[in-house]
């Protein structure tokens, strides 16, 4: 019996290629962005979820307020926050304190620039437990100017060797001895290193005081609190008192400070803050991205639930053969279940080899530079049953329905011409999947605009012909570092494609590295505090990067003591005009006094996300990495070359590493792009699904209305009749459904531009063109076959009748 009507199945599915050809495009496709969506969400969400104890492991993050308002909330605290926080959190199981760096780490035989290395305390395994190679995780960490290598970065550097005992030079040839090797940390992690090195090297240099101080938040703590603990608010009010009781700046800046445990599990996820180890990701991204995936899959079913339903009339005559030869219900059910369940086989491994086309071949095409969750057999097979359970369920009512067909009413053709239950559930289902059609292009079209904002807004500064260097490791501690760069400088800009150089600490499109929450006007009645940004650069910024001087002057060469603002900081220190603050004099939290000599109009350093914050700019060399950045007379020809050649010169011991600005800032946008070129995806794949609906929709419905179109024709209805006729229902359900998507699509791309502080405005017609647009695209669909069906000699359709 079984295979009787397995056979049957297959038979029927060949027969009725449309609606087959149909349900496999639509289940495959949709299937194959599901998977490519839930893998690539699936990743972010992984992100540290493989430390053992990982639900125990957190960060803590630091904020300092005025009068309740936020001045600085920081992922980063006070060096000496891990030193006596057991004294107010004997919950505390384990501490650590991490410092990130860029570096560059060489041996004689190899030498590789910006590898990832932390700087640690001892107690690091305590906290994250990695598998340790060889080295103790007890001891290996404790000397001065020790480091444990991962087992890649190994091999990378010794080969086959044993690495313990051997030494390696970080940046300006400092000697580190290695003491361990430990398990490569997978890629899915926020606190990427291959390198860690000694806490107790820094205060063993004279870096930093050994038992820490409460001056700057500039490291990370992560601790690891016991098994017991279930109150993290009676441990964050507990670390909010150490540090209210500690930092004594608070009482001079009239502060008050908070500390906040973070899971280590939801960094990669959640809001970022300022000084972040890495950047994060938006869960509005991922949640909209997972629910786009859900439509779509959803669309593709209710495809064949409505392709169902309107093909029951079409096999009407079977059956009622069936019913008279006496089958019962739950044989025809199961009959029409069975070619769901072969159908869902079929699609889904046609769109598992699409899923793995997407994320291998065209990954890169179609995405961009993303990774996918890797599919193990075990998710792969939850996968496979929860789509043919899904969908044998979807098609549940229309075997249900078709079940239901009296043989005595099938016989005299009697089974009415589509109205009723069957109707009203097919015409609901069309409205929902138009309305997320609908909704998709909407929100399409205004991620699309604001992205498109972002690509032409006004930084304030020049990037278009910038190109920017990585500067040199090895003459970190140099203390002729700023010499060298003079000299190299000078040589660069005899070459005529250079106008302009300068070196800066950070460059625009990056986070800017320091910041001061002490700062004020000597003489100044003004009590309002904030955290202003305070960037290293020199004389050569202006010129470089098209930075406009409202008030005052630039720097000159040699120019200590002094300081250049931007107009948000002169607001800040109350000032109301730029010439105001010109020549007044600043302290800073260190009581450093600095006279402003200039001010310059507001530029966006970073993205438009944020909205412009108040900058000091001092006249200090980095001195350590940072960067040194040209204006080009134009990037035509060949000065890449003739630049490196210079570099080479002045720094033959470090590797020539440049940046084009325009690229490097508009990096800050990747995830605005990706979000934006999916749904550009999506809205084409969403309304194709659609569109194939109402193709299939459409056909069946002409197929059971040709002798009524004959019929018209005979007594005279033009095409154009004909077609309104045949299409005023459809257009109908388009206008229901945009009545419903456009308050969806409203209120999702205004959350999504909430967070930009620079936005644009949704415009009128941005809110009737997703609707025009997929009427458009229905009636061009619909039409194909109604103009068709018109154009048919009705004799032929009353004869064949």
């Amino acid at each position: 019996m079984f295979r009787h009507y397995f056979i049957t199945a297959v038979r029927n599915l060949l027969r009725y290629k449309l609606f087959t050809s149909i349900n496999v495009v639509g289940l495959s496709l949709s299937m194959a962005i599901f998977l490519a969506l839930t893998g690539y969400v699936g990743y972010h969400f992984s992100y540290d979820t493989f430390f053992k104890d990982g639900d125990r492991i957190f960060r803590i993050d630091y904020y300092e307020y005025q009068a309740d308002q936020p001045i600085l909330q920081t992922a980063r605290t006070h060096d000496r926050t891990a030193v006596i926080a057991g004294e107010y959190v004997p919950q505390i199981e384990a501490i650590t304190r991490v410092y990130n760096e860029k570096a560059y780490i060489f041996t004689e035989n190899t030498r590789i620039v910006d590898q990832d290395m932390l700087y640690v305390d001892s107690s690091f395994f305590k906290v994250f437990d990695i598998n340790v190679i060889s080295g103790s995780k007890e001891t290996s960490l404790i000397a001065p100017h020790s480091v444990m290598i991962s087992k890649s970065q190994a091999e990378v550097y010794f080969g086959k060797e044993d690495p313990l005992g051997k030494v390696l030079f970080f940046n300006e040839r400092l000697a580190f001895t290695v003491t361990g090797v430990f398990e490569d940390v997978p890629a899915n992690t926020s606190i990427k290193f291959d390198f860690l090195l000694s806490w107790s090297t820094m205060p063993f240099n004279g870096w930093i005081r050994r038992e820490g101080d409460f001056s700057a938040p500039w490291t990370f703590t992560f601790v690891k609190v016991g098994r017991e603990v279930k109150d993290i608010n009676a441990i964050n009010s507990a670390l909010t008192r150490m540090a209210n009781e500690n930092i004594s700046s608070l009482k001079l800046r009239g502060h008050t400070a908070k500390h906040s445990l973070r899971p280590l599990m939801q960094l990669h996820t959640s809001p970022g803050l300022s000084g972040e180890i890495s950047p994060g990701t938006s869960t509005v991204l991922l949640y909209s991205l997972i629910s786009l995936a859900l439509f779509i899959l959803i669309a593709a079913w209710i495809n064949y639930i409505n392709l169902s339903l309107a093909r029951s009339i079409e096999r009407a005559d079977e059956i009622g053969v069936r019913k008279v030869f006496g089958a019962s219900r739950f044989a025809i059910s199961a009959q029409f279940l069975l070619e769901a369940f072969i159908l869902s086989i079929v699609t889904f491994i046609l769109g598992f080899g699409l899923f793995a086309l997407f994320s291998g071949p065209f990954s890169t095409s179609i995405f961009g530079d993303i990774t996918f969750a890797q599919i193990d057999p075990l998710r792969f097979l939850s996968y496979l049953f929860g789509f043919i359970a899904c969908t044998s369920l979807m098609a549940f009512y229309p075997a249900h329905f078709i079940s239901k067909f009296k043989p005595v009413l099938i016989l005299k053709n009697r089974l009415g011409t589509g109205k009723g239950k069957a109707a009203i559930l097919y015409n609901g289902l069309m409205i929902f999947q138009l309305f997320l059609a609908i909704s998709i292009v909407g929100i399409t079209l205004v991620a699309g605009r604001q992205i498109a904002f972002m690509r032409e807004f006004d930084s304030g500064f020049n990037t278009k012909q910038t190109i920017a260097l990585r500067a040199p490791a090895s003459t970190n501690s140099d203390s002729l570092r700023r010499t060298r760069f003079v000299s190299f400088r000078a040589e660069v800009l005899q070459l005529p494609a250079f106008k302009a150089g300068t070196s800066s600490f950070n460059i625009p499109g990056q986070e800017v590295r320091f910041h001061d929450e002490g700062v004020h006007t000597i003489g100044s009645s003004n009590e309002k505090k904030q955290s202003f940004q305070v960037m290293w650069i020199d004389e050569g910024y202006q010129e470089t990067f098209g930075m406009v001087l409202l008030a005052g002057r630039n720097f000159k060469e040699e120019d200590p003591g002094t300081c250049i603002i931007n107009e948000a900081s002169a607001l800040a220190l109350g000032f109301k005009s730029a010439i105001d603050a010109v020549n007044t004099e600043i302290t800073t939290s260190g009581d450093s006094r600095l006279r402003v000599v200039g001010v310059w109009k507001d530029y966006h350093h970073e993205s438009v996300h944020r909205g412009v914050d108040p900058m000091i700019f001092l006249h200090k060399h980095p001195f350590e990495y940072g960067y040194y950045s040209f204006q080009l007379q134009s990037r035509q020809g060949d000065y890449l070359p003739a630049l490196q050649k210079v570099w080479s010169k002045h720094y033959p011991n470090d590797q020539f590493i440049y940046y084009f600005m325009d690229r490097f800032f508009e990096e800050q946008y990747r995830f605005d792009e990706l979000f934006s070129r999916l749904l550009n995806l999506f809205s084409v794949i969403s309304v194709a699904v659609a569109a194939l609906g109402l193709l299939g929709m459409a056909t069946l419905s002409i197929v059971k209305r040709t002798k009524e179109i004959a019929v018209r024709k005979t007594l005279g209805a033009s095409v154009p009749n004909i077609l309104i006729m045949l299409s005023k229902n459809y257009v109908r359900l388009v206008m229901i459904s945009a009545v419903f998507a456009v308050p969806l699509a409203y209120y999702v791309t205004f959350k999504w531009l909430e967070t930009f502080a620079y936005k644009i405005d949704v415009a009128w017609w941005m809110i009737l063109t997703p609707g025009i647009v997929v009427l458009i695209l229905m009636l061009i669909t619909i039409s194909t076959q109604a103009i068709r069906a018109a154009l048919t000699n009705p004799a032929l359709s009353l004869r064949d009748q």
